[in-house]
């Protein structure tokens, strides 16, 4: 998979940020326009994103302006790795929580006692054990043994 997407936990910070500086930490209304912008950029992409944050926008002065900005140009500097709805079709993660969580248990299964692999072999080991755990050992095979590969 060559598909690069922004991990939505890092986005929802982002927006979160900016909420609490331009509406107030407990601010209501702040708090419902932040989970209608995710919620909308989860389904419908950027584009719906950038437009509703151009209309905050246009709300604010100073320091506010200034942090609506800079989620402004966090989102547009990322824009092509925002592609939720792409990726919830395909069945995708669009947060990095399995994927941080496989970087912990792969190198643990490898390791262990008794266990001790070169550098190369253990490279190996640890590759099968990442198709395995993903799912994609049935897939590879189909591939290798078709000769496309």
């Amino acid at each position: 998979m060559t598909a690069v997407g922004l991990d939505f936990f890092h986005l929802s910070e982002n927006v979160h940020k900016t909420r609490r500086i331009v509406f107030g930490e407990e601010d209501g209304e702040g708090k419902r326009q932040a989970e209608e912008l995710l919620h909308e950029v989860k389904h419908q992409g950027y584009q719906p994103l950038r437009q509703k944050l151009l209309e905050i926008r246009q709300g604010t002065r100073g320091a506010k302006r200034k942090e609506t900005d800079r989620l402004m140009e966090y989102v547009s500097d990322r824009r092509e790795m925002i592609r939720y709805p792409e990726f919830i079709g395909n069945g995708w993660h669009i947060g990095s929580g399995a994927m941080e969580s496989q970087c912990r248990v792969v190198p643990d299964r490898v390791k262990g006692p008794g266990k001790r692999w070169d550098t190369d072999n253990a490279e190996a080991i640890m590759a099968l054990e990442a198709m395995a755990q993903s799912g994609q050992c049935s897939a590879y095979w189909r591939l290798a043994m078709s000769g496309q590969n």
